[in-house]
Formats: C-alpha cells, sequence, structure tokens
C-alpha cells in the first residue's frame, strides 16, 4: 500500500457477561464498532447480535465466547474506533458499554464496565415498579446507540453502573509506522 493509508485489524470475542442483579434467565449482547469518518471497513462484520444465553442461577458470568472479526482502513488515526455493546435480558436494556480498541498491537482483555440509564421523572420512577427500564433510542437502521462513542449530549443522561463484559481482541497494523506513527512496544 503506498496510499498512504495504514490497515487495522481485530479479531477476537465478546467473551463473558458478569451482572450481578437478579434478573431474567434469559440474555443475548449486541455489539457495533464505530469509527471516524476516515475509516472504511475492509472486511468482516460492523455490527452483530450474540447468540441467546440460558442461566440457572443468578451471580454466575454468562458466557458467550461469540466472535467478533473487522478490519479497517484509514490515513488518519483521529476517530480510532471503538466497540459498543449493550446487554439484554429477554427483550430489557440491563447495561450499555464502550471501548476504544486498544492502539498497541497484540493481545487485550477489556474489562468493559456496563451502565444503564436512569428514569428522570418520577413518573419514570414508578414505572421501575411495572418493569419498565429506559432505554437509549436510536432510528430503526442502527443497531446499537452510536451516541454512546461521542460527547455529544451524554452529560444529560443520568447512569448506573452494573456489571461487565468481558472482550479479548487481537490487534493487528500494517503501515502504521511507516507513517510515522508511534504506538509503542506490542504486548
Amino acid at each position: 500500500m503506498t496510499d498512504g493509508a495504514f490497515l487495522l485489524s481485530i479479531n477476537g470475542q465478546l467473551e463473558w457477561v458478569d451482572y450481578l442483579a437478579g434478573a431474567g434467565s434469559v440474555w443475548h449482547c449486541k455489539y457495533e464498532f464505530v469509527a471516524g469518518p476516515d475509516w472504511t471497513i475492509i472486511s468482516g462484520l460492523e455490527a452483530g447480535v450474540t447468540q441467546i444465553a440460558n442461566i440457572v442461577r443468578n451471580g454466575a458470568k454468562i458466557v458467550f465466547n461469540f466472535p467478533i472479526e473487522i478490519v479497517y482502513k484509514s490515513s488518519n488515526p483521529f476517530g480510532w474506533p471503538q466497540i459498543v455493546i449493550s446487554v439484554y435480558s429477554g427483550a430489557q436494556i440491563k447495561g450499555y458499554g464502550r471501548a476504544h480498541v486498544p492502539i498497541r498491537p497484540g493481545c487485550h482483555d477489556l474489562h468493559i464496565s456496563l451502565s444503564r440509564p436512569q428514569p428522570s421523572t418520577l413518573l419514570g420512577y414508578i414505572g421501575t415498579f411495572f418493569g419498565y427500564q429506559p432505554e437509549l433510542l436510536q432510528p430503526k437502521e442502527l443497531l446499537q446507540p452510536k451516541m454512546l462513542a461521542t460527547t455529544a449530549g451524554n452529560y444529560l443522561i443520568r447512569m448506573i453502573c452494573q456489571g461487565e463484559v468481558k472482550c479479548s481482541m487481537h490487534v493487528l497494523t500494517q503501515n502504521f509506522t511507516t507513517l510515522g506513527y508511534d504506538a509503542g512496544k506490542t504486548v
């Protein structure tokens, strides 16, 4: 490649969800990669949904081991990719999480904290007693709330932290150092 671009390859898996509060026994996750305007997907999937996992008792890790794979091409590191994850129990949202893809090549274990929106009105709090859970909404063509990957208006959302997702990633770059960028030592 002599066009002034570099490649970023991400392989890994969404390993498990650790969610301490009592909830249903049927779980699934949605994920989406979000990157800046100069990033182009060469191969792989930008978004996906895991299989459904049934758990017998609460407090145990919910194991998915769901593979993720994507390759980007870019000429600018601005807008470095992030992964946005939504965790559901049945049809009810249990948490959102996000993390930047590590810039260093190598194997990385990411422990992504989950947070979920809190009601903003008294009526919203009363609704939680009847099973209503506030959720971030996006247009139907979007799988995930991409707004979590930006800072636009996020300070207006009241969230509570609860649980975490473990995601392992193997990161490879090509032509990154050739173009003068330094990612540090490989892991």
